[in-house]
């Protein structure tokens, strides 16, 4: 198995083990999605405390305005150089170059859109943010293109460093900004210094200097025309309610409660999912083997990051009420609702993410561009029936019946186009399927015998896991016990049981 990567000089190849590289960067991935969104929650528990939700609110209008602009000029630059199998110093420098050119134009259309994004949420501080924002963005943009090409031999180390040190600048300017200011200003300085704490460790921290070239952008367009139309339906699909919440929600603050239960709920499923799946993607695009090979593997990923992200999914929905209660405090009480509902369409959103990779690497990126557009459409139709009676949980279920539509459409591509053997992907996710869902129902009724929200949250995180741990054992042992990453964990174990011995 071959991989490409790029020094400062050119182009070099870097064989690696593939089951080895993808487990040892699925790990770095997850560490560092955890790591920043645990460095995140942090913030939240001290932010939540110091704003009212009406703060979160302004700036939440402002980041759903700019992540619109971006995806209509996101032009997947790294998405081309991470397929390419061999690279030249003119395909990335011609990536970064079309970057930078990319957060140029972004950084201009929002200023100019600026003032009728302040009129259109009826909230005119939201101008002011969306222009510190816009400069946010070109730094963004000029960040260091060799810490994609790293992730081409399977260096997940450097970026791990790179998000983590910028996250941690980021949440200690937030929480002092806070402490000062008391208001949404301290938000959106915290995000901006740390888009610049990011692009300065990129080049702190890999040797690769990127110059303007423009050869190559003609190629990168060719090959990601598809993945901006999806990229962009994608982005409205999981962002789109968001607009429409910001022009229904009687204020700021109620548009905070959705916008913060939208982002922890999903947070479990979507930090640990895609994480994995970033991991899978150079890995998929080096293997020369025959196409039932790929599929093999595409299902035993897709079973084990499912059976990972449905108990995160299905616990934070059970224990929803005293984790807000415990981590957003008494201001926030109302969000439990939407960290619920959106816990469960993180479940459904995260479950085909390993199919619609196999659809990108197998370059039917036309497919899953309808895909994204497909369960957008589900969503609007289920929006027009659910939000006139149920309002901003209306939007909220609408997503879930979406994503459902979506899971299905990406199942029926995979099999028609890249001949996947649907029912032995059923029999990889019916076992963690039916744990998550028994788990759900023991929290529920276990949950409400117990007083206070602390003691709530840690059993039922320490009683939803052993349940969980429990049955994945059980039902693998009485199904025969197939492969899967309960046989990788007990061989993990085994060897370091073995190791003292071995060596004695």
């Amino acid at each position: 198995m071959q991989v490409a990567s790029c020094d400062r000089g050119g182009a070099v190849n870097a064989p690696a083990s593939g089951k080895r590289a993808m487990v040892r960067g699925a790990a770095w991935m997850v560490g560092m999605r955890w790591s920043i969104r645990l460095l995140g929650l942090g913030n939240t528990v001290v932010m939540a405390r110091l704003l009212m939700p009406s703060e979160y609110g302004i700036v939440a209008m402002a980041t759903v305005v700019v992540g619109i602009v971006q995806v209509m000029l996101e032009f997947g630059a790294s998405t081309a150089l991470m397929r390419k199998a061999q690279l030249e110093r003119d395909d990335i420098d011609s990536a970064w170059t079309l970057r930078l050119l990319q957060g140029l134009a972004v950084c201009g259309l929002l200023v100019l859109i600026s003032p009728l994004a302040s009129r259109y949420f009826s909230e005119p501080r939201v101008m002011g943010v969306l222009w510190a924002l816009a400069v946010g963005v070109v730094v963004s943009s000029t960040a260091n293109i060799g810490v994609v090409v790293a992730q081409k031999s399977y260096d997940f180390a450097l970026e791990f460093r790179v998000q983590i040190g910028a996250n941690i600048v980021r949440v200690v300017v937030t929480i002092i900004a806070g402490l000062a200011w008391r208001d949404y200003r301290a938000l959106v300085l915290g995000i901006v210094v740390g888009q610049v704490m990011s692009s300065a460790l990129s080049y702190a921290l890999h040797p690769y200097r990127p110059s303007w070239n423009t050869r190559k952008i003609p190629e990168i367009w060719g090959v990601t025309k598809w993945l901006l139309l999806s990229g962009i339906g994608l982005f409205i699909l999981r962002r789109g309610d968001e607009v429409i919440a910001g022009r229904i929600a009687d204020s700021p603050g109620e548009f905070g409660l959705y916008t913060v239960g939208a982002d922890l709920g999903q947070m479990p499923t979507a930090e640990v999912g895609p994480a994995m799946l970033r991991a899978l993607l150079p890995i998929l695009s080096s293997m020369s083997g025959p196409a039932q090979q790929v599929n093999e593997a595409v299902i035993k990923v897709a079973g084990a990051t499912n059976t990972v992200t449905l108990p995160l999914g299905f616990g934070m929905a059970a224990l929803a009420m005293p984790f807000t209660a415990l981590v957003l405090g008494p201001n926030w009480t109302d969000a439990a609702f939407f960290i619920a509902g959106f816990a469960l369409v993180g479940v459904l959103q995260s479950m085909p993410g390993s199919l619609t990779t196999l659809l990108v690497m197998r370059g039917m990126t036309k497919q899953h561009s309808m895909t994204v557009w497909v369960e957008f459409c589900a969503f609007l139709a289920m929006s027009a029936v659910l939000v006139p009676h149920l309002g901003l949980l209306g939007l909220v279920w609408a997503r879930a019946s979406g994503a459902a539509v979506g899971v299905l459409t990406a199942a029926l591509f995979a099999r028609r186009l890249c001949q996947l053997n649907l029912l032995a992907l059923v029999k990889r996710l019916v076992r963690p399927a039916m744990g998550a869902w028994l788990m759900f129902l023991l929290l529920r009724w276990f949950v409400p015998l117990v007083e206070g929200p602390a003691l709530q949250l840690s059993l039922g995180i320490f009683g939803g896991a052993l349940f969980y741990v429990v049955w994945c054992l059980l039902s693998w042992r009485i199904t025969g016990r197939p492969e899967g990453l309960e046989s990788m964990a007990i061989g993990w174990l085994g060897r370091r049981r073995a190791r003292p011995s071995t060596s004695a």
